[in-house]
């Protein structure tokens, strides 16, 4: 299938409120009747939801948009590809009606934003096309200009371009309604401001889809109208081709805004009136009917504790009950004798003494997770072994590894320590090298081998695009989409991952962590409130600036990180500080009984449950998270038992839908 190439549309007459007539400010969109998702006496519902960047009805929508739009003004000067409408005009909201009942269900779409308000929507896009049109060509933004039936009366139905070089001609009743004789040759100027922006095409790189390149064309004899702009922006690289999947669970991991948690993986946790640490053991999706455009996750995990006493496995219900272990540093322990002594590890403290008072007042609960949770980012597990050359070349290639406290899968991004500190690689390989004549994984080398990628922006110029990297993983290609959709309208700018260096080899400890969605993470990390502030500046930041790195919360005098202890098995890494046959579930590449999720949180059996105390809160500590210069750790200050159990961000909540952000672009 041929690639679909983005054009922008950059003016809108879209309004996300409007006044009525009693001059009373209303939503431009359905009203809260409208978006009430619960099903009546009968058990029907009948609701509109809106629909998120990426849903398919959307992309349908753009798509036919798209080819419209480069139909009627383009010519013959784009034959053979297929393009798409990088966004919908600034303000225009895309939403669905669903109606169900009888175990049936109806679905319509109806595009939102028009000027004149709720009640002027457009069923279809060839109904909104002629609107586009208008707000592409007609510089002077003059209403009266537009055909389309919401702004026309439907006498005046004319579906033509523009022409503003001449004074307009009457309309003739036995003319069709689109005449391509009256277009304006391509030497006229149309207008005097470019509006849309299409990108040239370049050859695509992915060996792995069909892609036709359209024939080159000749240059037009005269100047191109301004409406269309096709300067080629920076030459494409050479980016690395990506694998496709190899097991079930990589394939969920590789999509946009789906899970953000992973089996294995070590995560704050909401315990009800505090925060700990746990290791997550299964997940899986439900429907959620107060978001219904997007599944919501739950989650199964295991507190950590010291090795005397479990608490029980706790179901989290959601993802805002949860946060990456590198998002907030481990405060320091709670016991006086622990923080204060020097060297010790879970393994080598007496938690006999610790519980009996012996260390001072405190909470061994937490102690013993904080202790567990730093042995964990100290470990390194490869998993799914590839291949097996240690006869010929000594080395074996893995599918994925645990590095910390993260599960890392081949084609996807990590943050890297190098570079900008914002620079990221796209894996290809991973990599264990054996020492020669030795076979002990203990002093074998891993490396990740892939492309580095740095964060580049680029004003928005009629003729300036940047390169399309069809190999970029689909989560990166969709976020940036979605940052773009915020930003060219405010900032005027755009952004894109400009390859810096293919088939790079880098060892594990210029690994910072995974790369997160800024879509998806920072709302979380930033707060409700803040990250609609920064939407409706147009200002999406990389999350991976408020994150901090692994080995950072070992890390001894401002010294490097270090590789880390090899573990085989991932449970080995929780050791003892998990109850015995605690099982991590394989997802959907396991048995269907490892998916299953207990009907309550169950305790480990055999095992006094701990009734833990919460210290009480100190004075004047303040979360710190972003506020540290340049080269610090922008996560929760080490040290800080408040923030440990601080549930301040639980009250701001996780926003999947930014409908107050100023961001229904």
């Amino acid at each position: 299938m041929a690639p679909y190439w983005p054009i922008y549309v950059t003016r809108s007459d879209g309004k996300l409120e409007i006044l009525s007539k009693s001059r009373k400010k209303e939503s431009n969109a359905p009203t809260a009747d409208q978006l009430d998702t619960r099903p009546d006496a009968k058990g029907n519902t009948d609701f509109f939801k809106e629909l998120e960047l990426g849903d398919a009805k959307e992309v349908d929508w753009r798509r036919k948009l798209g080819g419209m739009l480069i139909r009627e003004l383009g010519g013959q000067e784009y034959p053979g590809s297929n393009y798409i409408l990088a966004a919908l005009p600034e303000n225009y909201r895309l939403y669905e009606r669903v109606k169900t009942g009888s175990g049936t269900e109806v679905t319509d779409a109806y595009l939102y934003g028009h000027p004149q308000g709720r009640k002027k929507r457009y069923r279809s896009p060839g109904d909104f096309f002629p609107h586009l049109l208008w707000l592409a060509t007609d510089d002077n933004g003059d209403p009266d200009n537009c055909s389309c039936k919401l702004c026309a009366p439907d006498d005046l139905q004319v579906f033509k371009v523009p022409d503003r070089t001449r004074p307009p001609e009457p309309v003739k009743k036995e003319e069709p309604p689109i005449k391509k004789e009256n277009l304006p040759p391509k030497s006229s100027a149309i207008g005097t401001r470019p509006m849309v922006i299409v990108p040239q095409r370049s050859q695509s790189q992915d060996k792995g889809i069909s892609v036709t390149k359209p024939p080159a064309s000749k240059p037009p004899s005269g100047p191109l109208p301004p409406t269309v702009a096709r300067q080629a922006g920076p030459p494409p690289a050479t980016p690395t081709l990506l694998a496709p999947a190899k097991c079930f669970e990589q394939d969920q991991d590789s999509q946009w805004n789906k899970y953000l948690f992973r089996p294995g993986e070590l995560a704050w946790f909401n315990r009800g009136n505090a925060w700990g640490l746990s290791v997550i053991l299964k997940r899986t999706l439900e429907r959620d009917f107060q978001n219904p455009r997007r599944d919501r996750a739950r989650y199964l995990v295991q507190p950590l504790s010291h090795p005397l006493q479990y608490p029980a496995t706790k179901i989290i219900e959601s993802e805002d009950g949860l946060r990456p272990w590198l998002a907030w540093s481990p405060p320091a322990p709670t016991h006086q004798g622990l923080a204060s002594a020097t060297g010790l590890t879970y393994n080598t403290i007496d938690w006999k003494g610790v519980t009996s008072g012996r260390y001072g007042q405190g909470d061994a609960e937490v102690d013993g997770s904080i202790f567990a949770a730093k042995a964990v980012d100290d470990s390194l597990t490869l998993f799914l072994p590839l291949t097996n050359n240690t006869v010929t070349t000594g080395e074996r290639t893995y599918n994925g590894l645990y590095l910390g406290g993260e599960k890392i899968w081949t084609g996807e991004p990590v943050r890297l320590r190098i570079g900008s500190g914002q620079d990221i690689m796209v894996v290809h390989s991973i990599i264990e090298r054996l020492k020669p004549g030795s076979t002990s994984i203990s002093s074998a080398t891993v490396l990740i081998v892939g492309d580095i990628y740095k964060f580049s922006t680029l004003s928005l110029q009629p003729g300036v695009e940047p390169p399309d990297n069809r190999h970029l993983p689909l989560r990166l290609r969709q976020d940036m989409e979605y940052r773009n959709r915020a930003t060219i309208p405010i900032k005027r700018t755009m952004s894109f991952w400009k390859l810096a260096q293919a088939q790079a080899k880098l060892p594990v400890t210029d690994i910072k962590g995974r790369w997160y969605e800024s879509s998806t993470l920072l709302p979380i990390l930033r707060g409700a409130e803040a990250f609609s502030q920064d939407l409706t500046r147009g200002e999406i930041g990389d999350a991976g600036q408020w994150m901090n790195a692994r080995g950072d919360c070992n890390a001894v005098n401002g010294q490097p990180p270090k590789a880390g202890t090899r573990v085989v098995d991932r449970l080995d890494a929780f050791g003892k500080s998990i109850p015995q046959g605690t099982k991590i579930s394989k997802g959907l590449d396991g048995p269907p009984e490892e998916q299953a999720f207990p009907k309550e949180n169950v305790a480990p059996p055999n095992v006094q449950q701990v009734q833990v105390q919460i210290p009480m809160p100190m004075d004047g500590v303040q979360e710190e998270v972003g506020k540290k210069g340049e080269g610090e750790s922008h996560g929760v200050t080490d040290g800080d038992i408040e923030q440990f159990m601080d549930l301040d961000r639980m009250e701001e909540g996780y926003v999947q839908q930014f409908t107050e952000a100023g961001g229904q672009f």
